[in-house]
């Protein structure tokens, strides 16, 4: 074979292998975002391992493409377990809110001093069709001291500032964000309740 003739097929095998070679994955994170603080004394808290619709718990980042049909990005994926990730945030947002001096753990670094633990179950966590993010969620505030627990329940919605996966993330975290609100709130009653 001549040299010319190696050459052209050394470069249509290298065009060829470039061509099947993957994209490389694009890894996302939900991140803590600011709001504002409820009054009263500092709280110790915890936020338990979180529970997850199983549909959610992959490596990929799920969208809907209509009612019943889910699409999974193969190359947009969860830097972590999305129940851990929310676990985590959910204490950061937290933390953010609660009056200064509060405590807020996740369930792996207990202190055992915790005055109440955040119970969480997501039932859904993911874009509708037309982008807009949904967060449909459980939650209950079980006081150390014992007593019932009355369980809370939110729909939110957030519209992300544009199409990308980036955007869609950031939405998210503000929806976690909103969650958080809404648990912070509830906490000062639940302490005081006997």
């Amino acid at each position: 074979m001549s040299r010319t003739r190696r050459n052209l097929l050394g470069m249509v095998i290298a065009a060829s292998l470039s061509a099947c070679a993957s994209p490389a994955a694009k890894v996302y994170t939900l991140v803590a975002v600011p709001g504002t603080a409820v009054g009263g004394r500092p709280v110790t808290a915890s936020v338990a391992a979180v529970d997850i619709a199983k549909y959610l718990d992959r490596p990929q980042i799920v969208t809907r493409s209509g009612t019943v049909e889910l699409g999974v990005a193969e190359f947009e994926r969860w830097g972590e377990p999305l129940a851990n990730m929310v676990q985590r945030v959910l204490a950061e947002d937290l933390a953010r809110r609660l009056p200064s001096g509060s405590v807020v753990t996740t369930s792996r670094t207990l202190s055992g001093d915790e005055a109440v633990t955040v119970e969480l179950a997501v039932a859904r966590f993911d874009p509708d069709a037309d982008g807009t993010i949904v967060l449909a969620a459980q939650w209950r505030l079980q006081r150390k001291a014992g007593g019932r627990a009355k369980t809370e329940t939110a729909r939110i919605t957030r519209r992300p500032a544009d199409e990308t996966t980036a955007a869609e993330v950031q939405a998210m975290s503000d929806a976690l964000g909103e969650l958080a609100d809404r648990i912070a709130g509830g906490l000062p009653a639940t302490l005081r309740r006997g």
